[in-house]
């Protein structure tokens, strides 16, 4: 799910598209000055976490750590089941990741295999809950229910948003639910800011990242 716009607050609806793989994404944004996604660019090996998704974590507290998972590492994602991946995991790192990540281990590849330490100079990673809390000053209720997504929805009009009504989703899948799209939206204000201000420095952490063995930055943005 990609949202585009030229600057953030736009004054019209950004565009809407939905990709089925993240090369497509990455093509379908490469006039874009900053992309940034909702998924983990560089991968941590061996036992020790990322310290990004550690603080990310902390910062939402305990009404909301839990919507930061821990990314697995590089070695894990060459299991071809759900029980190698549990199994791999636990060797790699002592402790089981949790089912949900092995759903995502598809697109980690796909992330895997297209970002480089070039592509992360405009392509960067960003976790939509940190921007939901910033804006709102408070962990929001899940996304998933209609209290959260009032509140998503209060945050936006709170923030100079008056087109939502006006969003064009006809040719979105079926599939595609409005928490995807509130997601894509959010993660504008941070493209805007890193793209327009060199001093922006809202990341985890908040000096100098490490970076893992292929050279990406592990990083979150917000």
């Amino acid at each position: 799910m990609v949202a585009k716009a030229e600057t953030w607050p736009c004054a019209e609806p950004p565009e809407l598209i939905f990709q089925g793989d993240f090369a497509a994404v990455v093509q379908t944004t490469d006039t874009c000055v900053v992309v940034v996604v909702d998924m983990p660019i560089g991968l941590p090996s061996g036992a020790d976490p990322r310290s990004c998704d550690l603080l990310a974590r902390e910062a939402l507290g305990g009404g909301g750590q839990g919507r930061v998972f821990l990314t697995p590492p590089r070695q894990a994602l060459r299991a071809r089941s759900v029980e190698e991946f549990l199994s791999l995991h636990r060797t790699l790192t002592g402790r089981g990741p949790g089912l949900p990540v092995w759903g995502i281990v598809p697109k980690l590849r796909e992330v895997e295999a297209v970002v480089t330490p070039d592509l992360q100079k405009r392509v960067m990673e960003f976790h939509p809950e940190l921007l939901w809390k910033r804006l709102a000053g408070r962990v929001l209720a899940s996304k998933h229910g209609a209290r959260g997504t009032h509140q998503r929805l209060t945050v936006l009009a709170q923030h100079g948003v008056s087109w939502l009504l006006r969003l064009d989703m006809g040719k979105l899948p079926d599939a595609v639910a409005l928490d995807d799209v509130l997601d894509s939206i959010i993660g504008l204000p941070v493209a805007n800011s890193v793209a327009r201000d060199p001093m922006y420095k809202r990341r985890l952490p908040a000096g100098d990242p490490p970076k893992d063995e292929r050279g990406l930055r592990m990083e979150i943005w917000f």
